[in-house]
């Protein structure tokens, strides 16, 4: 058959059905086995207070969803993960090369629904500047975080250093979700941006999924046992634990866990050492709930309104007086160990 260059040059390059579902193959899989669907309840939870009409919040909702899973496709090459969700990851069935090119294919998927929020051109430009900002930590977080772990021993972050890798790789997305939200609202919050309240909850999100990975028979049977220690990771109790051995002069104890560490071990025995190290010698499994309860209870605590606007005479949550206590249900379910 002879192609028609002249025709086929002159129009939009032929995209088909079957086509759009070969190049999101890895994506598909992903969604196979659900998440727990917290981002879309924590949305749901905030628009009582920024009141976005059911359209708007629904693509929101499509756009993290979208950014989320697909991040992950791109984690689980990065950490090399065997699963995920308690299946397969991936990059193991299509491949590394299919699998990177189907989570930027949706990164830009969820970029063009943006221009679904808004008919309003200067509201579209503000919109698209807050989606880029917010790539743009997440993907420096995330970069931090691997080179901490791929060239250890030549960086041992501090708590500290830690905390604002976590701000950009964990908090991104998260703020990206409000930071729409707010820009979108017709509601007035008072001045009042919740931008500290879902950093917290990013930061709690993060540490509580790095304890979790090292004691919860559940994330074992999800994603492998201790997984972050075969990837090397240096999660918030590795972080206490090096700092902490260091600043004792604890040098042989130090040394271990950075020999674990760079092992990439599968070993069940080698995991448990370490982890036997983080819980009765530098006492960092402990030390990291102590800390998760500490931001919970700045949040549970807070008097001044700090974190949360004052629910009781919001104008938009006359008719939802237990809002409050929801978003405390919500913590307190994000915390819990």
């Amino acid at each position: 058959m002879e192609i028609q260059i002249d025709e086929l040059i002159n129009n939009d390059p032929v995209w088909s059905g079957q086509n759009e579902r070969l190049v999101s193959k890895p994506y598909s899989h992903i969604l196979l086995k659900p998440g727990k669907n917290f981002r879309l309840n924590l949305i749901l939870q905030i628009n009582r207070i920024l009141n976005l009409p059911k359209d708007q919040l629904a693509i929101v909702s499509q756009i993290i969803e979208l950014l989320h899973n697909s991040s992950l496709l791109i984690d689980d090459i990065e950490d090399n993960a065997p699963l995920r969700r308690g299946q397969t990851t991936s990059h193991l069935i299509f491949g590394i090369p299919s699998t990177i090119n189907t989570a930027n294919y949706m990164y830009f998927k969820a970029m063009q629904l943006v221009s679904r929020l808004t008919t309003d051109q200067a509201l579209y430009h503000e919109l698209i500047i807050i989606f880029n900002e917010e790539l743009i930590n997440l993907h420096r977080g995330q970069g931090l975080d691997i080179y901490w772990r791929d060239f250890l021993p030549e960086i041992i972050p501090t708590q500290e250093m830690y905390l604002n890798m976590v701000m950009n790789k964990t908090g991104g997305l998260f703020r990206l979700t409000l930071r729409l939200m707010e820009t979108l609202s017709p509601s007035s919050h008072h001045g009042h941006s919740l931008v500290p309240f879902i950093n917290l909850l990013g930061i709690i999100y993060q540490i509580r999924d790095d304890y979790l990975n090292l004691k919860d028979f559940q994330m074992c049977n999800e994603k492998g046992f201790a997984e972050d220690i075969t990837e090397g990771k240096l999660s918030f109790p590795i972080v206490h634990a090096l700092n902490f051995t260091k600043a004792e002069h604890q040098t042989e104890q130090h040394e271990e866990i950075l020999r674990i560490l760079l092992l990439r071990t599968n070993d069940i025995d080698l995991k448990s050492k370490l982890i036997e190290i983080l819980e009765f010698r530098t006492d960092s499994l402990n030390y990291t709930k102590n800390f998760i309860n500490k931001l919970v209870n700045m949040i549970k605590k807070d008097n001044e309104n700090k974190y949360l606007p004052d629910l009781t005479t919001h104008p938009s949550t006359n008719t939802t007086p237990n809002l409050h206590e929801e978003l405390l249900y919500i913590i307190d379910h994000l915390s819990e160990l």
